[in-house]
């Protein structure tokens, strides 16, 4: 089962759960470590060693700010971040939350790679289709919303995303995430929720889809941290 499926099925588990907590998250991250360390095994070599950590809410430091990070994968020798990954929901008000959710990859991409101009940044967007999806704040009770198509709002959300540039080099802009991945869910709030792989989801060709995301990770990790490199 890959980070996706696990996903969904921790979602079933845990009905109701609140998307601004850091548990789903978490969980998010454990699978996608599962994943990197099965498609790599110089990656899962260098774990094995103790090499390289993985840590889930890490401070990222640059010379004048730091930032947390949902996962990152450093070097032992020097401590500097070699994979970092951010995770990001949009659960309901697409309209706001996902040039919000675009922003905030775009800073988290800056701040990384500032860090470490070859660390590989990675970014998972979580994108819900469901219009009845209803938070479990006290005020999004019974809230009315108005009529919509959903499926033209979750394409224009994906599109959104899948126009971002992917950084091969560390001459390419700093805002710029090495991967990135969308994966739709279908999900209400109460009911048990659906991993969706129809017309809406990112294609397999597609670069922003869940398997091209581990790839592009674990080919960049092999490229840039050769084993004769320094940390």
């Amino acid at each position: 089962m890959s980070a996706p499926e696990a996903y969904v099925a921790w979602i079933n588990q845990h009905l109701g759960f609140n998307p601004r907590s850091q548990a789903n998250s978490n969980a998010l991250s454990e699978f996608v470590i599962t994943d990197l360390r099965r498609s790599s095994p110089r990656l899962a070599s260098d774990l094995k060693a103790k090499q390289v950590a993985s840590l889930l809410n890490a401070d990222v430091h640059t010379r004048v700010a730091s930032r947390n990070v949902d996962l990152v994968l450093l070097g032992s020798a020097s401590s500097t971040v070699r994979i970092a990954v951010e995770n990001k929901t949009i659960m309901t008000a697409h309209g706001k939350a996902r040039w919000n959710r675009y922003g905030d990859l775009i800073a988290y991409c800056n701040h990384v790679h500032n860090h470490r101009p070859n660390c590989i940044a990675g970014a998972i967007v979580i994108v819900n289709c469901s219009a009845a999806y209803e938070n479990p704040d006290a005020f999004a009770r019974g809230l009315r919303r108005p009529k919509f198509d959903m499926n033209k709002v979750v394409r224009d959300t994906v599109k959104i995303f899948a126009d971002i540039p992917l950084r091969a080099s560390t001459d390419e802009p700093n805002d710029q995430p090495e991967a990135l991945t969308v994966i739709v869910v279908d999900y209400d709030g109460k009911h048990p929720a659906k991993l969706i792989a129809n017309e809406l989801s990112p294609r397999p060709e597609s670069a922003i889809h869940y398997e091209s995301f581990i790839a592009r990770i674990c080919g960049l990790y092999r490229d840039r941290f050769e084993l004769s490199r320094s940390e």
